[in-house]
């Protein structure tokens, strides 16, 4: 008798991390519940491979699977052309963004005279530079360091005299305290370890130093709006979410003390900036 074939189940395409080895990066643990699920061909999902969105018991949540570089567009590059990007309101946002600055000065502005309140000079890196926007504005006030794993994102910088290191803040060569202010703005979601980025960061700060995270806001307006649509997830891109807790924890957890300011969490941000002090 020739038995029929078992039908794909949910399991099948999202096992539970735990089968796979799997514990929590922020508190060790293996309870997993299933936030977001994506198969693929899905509108949201880029990768070759089905994914979902995993949180744990402690409120760390996580991609599982992460699809490796020949499972994204043009094997991963962040910088890639093809990779799939939605924007809601994309003219009023910009009307919005020209009359907020305008009136309070950009983002990065914003963020650095908030840093240069706790750290006003020494030496900067900007861990996942990119193009370098905020290279330019601080080198006004700090002898600045680029890093990033793109090489399309740093051959903006060559020739504008910056240092620049090709690569992660992880595995980088670098001298313990070293550095007065490391800025990791939209990096700490795409790492497979936010508590080894954040032990790196302490490593290479002086005592006194601050670290910036900036990055999507779990559990925001536009979250809740939004659901599994939610643009925060770069579907197949970012691979850990936080909420203002959770970063705090991870924060403390590396050593550091989490600081009043610069700081932004308010009711309405769908973008999280917490920093902290290395004693």
């Amino acid at each position: 008798m020739i038995e029929s074939p078992r039908a794909v189940t949910e399991s099948d395409c999202f096992p539970n991390p735990t089968t796979e080895g799997r514990v929590c990066d922020q508190c060790g643990g293996r309870d997993f519940s299933k936030l977001h699920r994506w198969q693929t061909g899905d509108f949201w999902n880029p990768t070759a491979i089905p994914i979902a969105v995993w949180r744990c018991a402690c409120g760390c949540v996580f991609l599982h699977p992460v699809p490796t570089s020949e499972q994204l567009p043009e094997e991963g590059d962040w910088w890639s052309v093809q990779r799939r990007e939605f924007r809601r309101r994309r003219r009023f946002k910009a009307i919005w963004e020209r009359v907020r600055f305008a009136m309070i000065g950009s983002t990065n502005e914003r963020l650095l005279r908030g840093i240069r309140k706790v750290v006003p000079a020494g030496r900067f890196l900007d861990a996942g530079c990119g193009k370098g926007d905020m290279l330019f504005l601080a080198r006004r006030f700090y002898d600045c360091v680029g890093l990033d794993p793109s090489s399309s994102a740093l051959h903006y910088l060559e020739g504008t005299g910056f240092d620049l290191i090709h690569g992660t803040l992880e595995a980088a060569d670098l001298e313990e305290n070293s550095f007065d202010v490391v800025l990791l703005e939209s990096v700490i979601e795409h790492v497979s370890s936010p508590g080894a980025l954040l032990r790196k960061a302490n490593y290479v700060l002086r005592r006194g130093g601050i670290v910036v995270v900036a990055t999507p806001k779990l559990n925001g307006p536009s979250h809740y709006l939004h659901g599994r649509a939610w643009n925060g997830f770069r579907h197949g891109y970012h691979t850990f979410l936080f909420t203002a807790k959770t970063l705090r924890r991870q924060l403390e957890l590396a050593g550091f003390e989490v600081l009043q300011h610069p700081r932004r969490n308010r009711i309405l941000d769908d973008i999280l900036i917490l920093s902290g002090l290395k004693r």
